[in-house]
């Protein structure tokens, strides 16, 4: 049996003891029980001690349930298996504003997609560590690589596409460098034995003035596995407006420009699949276009071979279970009673 508290124990203790003193302490008890001493008390001052000693008996029992609740008792329930991939896997996330286009999977936010579907791929690659890069105005590493499959959900379910009033128009050369410095200093730190599987995800959509698509061949040597995923149609979508967002019934809901002439023109996001079929062709991975969910899963499966024919770390490790539940049940037993003394003494 061992413990996992949640609150750590030294500050639980002295909570408790603090609770516990608050409730036995009661001035007019202690005057009852002075006047004992001097064999002055009355039978209806004997029915208030004795009513005294069972709340706060009933209290105290409460608070001793909280504090072994709170300690987190668990039992051992068996050894399982934790298999330990060598691959680490790399998402690349563009997060322009063009993302926010609503053409994924009918008329769903792309970003909204790009986040379900990176989800189902860490369920499914999930012996593997997980880093992320998003780019947009900027790009920058939000988590290093992490076992912590948990932690990886949260940060991309976390992703927002940054603010139309401030957006410098998308580009994929800015992440270039991130990319791959990200790689090269986690391949040095394996001592060159880095196993890489990366996603690279956007609308491949260039839209500063005069730019154009930087090779990314130096990277692809870097690379074992993955895929460019295509987010978009070539019809297009339109972008919500962050600003009224929360109002679809507002002419202003969409991202718009005026044309030379002065009209308001609804913008529509259209996806570049050049653009995102030559940066698959630089990394030497397969290029997909993101239409639903499933469109990835021969990807999958594809490296879930490629890591089980791998040396993968096995790990014999303990398996506990909670049994905090087992002193749950009395302790809500000891609040009904409680209520139901303080309502009959109201």
């Amino acid at each position: 049996m061992i413990t996992n508290p949640i609150i750590p124990i030294w500050l639980m203790t002295i909570l408790s003891m603090v609770a516990i003193i608050f409730v036995i302490y009661n001035k007019q008890i202690k005057d009852i029980i002075s006047n004992k001493k001097e064999g002055k008390i009355t039978d209806r001052q004997k029915k208030l001690v004795i009513r005294y000693i069972i709340n706060s008996c009933i209290k105290v029992c409460i608070i001793i349930l909280l504090f072994i609740i709170n300690l987190r008792f668990m039992v051992l329930n068996g050894d399982s298996i934790a298999i330990n991939s060598d691959y680490s896997v790399l998402f690349v996330i563009d997060k322009s504003v063009s993302m926010r286009a609503l053409d994924y999977n009918g008329n769903n936010e792309r970003v909204q997609g790009v986040i379900d579907d990176c989800c189902y791929i860490v369920d499914e690659l999930s012996s593997c560590r997980f880093s992320i890069i998003t780019f947009g105005n900027n790009a920058q590493r939000i988590i290093p690589f992490t076992n912590d499959t948990d932690m990886v959900q949260a940060e991309l379910k976390a992703i927002a596409v940054e603010d139309d009033l401030y957006a410098k128009g998308s580009s994929m050369n800015l992440v270039k460098d991130v990319f791959e410095k990200t790689l090269k200093e986690e391949n040095e730190r394996k001592e060159g034995n880095a196993k890489f599987i990366v996603f690279f995800i956007s609308d491949g959509e260039i839209t500063k003035e005069d730019e154009k698509l930087e090779s990314f061949s130096s990277i692809g040597q870097y690379i074992a596995n993955g895929a460019v995923m295509g987010y978009g149609t070539e019809k297009g979508g339109k972008m919500v407006y962050s600003i009224n967002e929360e109002d679809p019934t507002s002419d202003y809901y969409y991202i718009y420009y005026y044309d030379s002439d002065y009209n308001r023109i609804t913008a529509l996001s259209k996806i570049d699949e050049k653009n995102l079929k030559q940066i698959a062709s630089d990394l030497k991975v397969d290029y997909i276009q993101m239409s639903k969910k499933s469109n990835i899963d021969y990807k999958l499966n594809d490296i879930k071979k490629q890591i089980s024919n791998s040396q993968s770390n096995e790990e014999k490790i303990s398996d506990y279970q909670d049994i905090y539940y087992y002193f749950a049940i009395p302790l809500a037993i000891l609040l009904i009673i409680d209520f139901i003394l303080k309502k009959k003494r109201m």
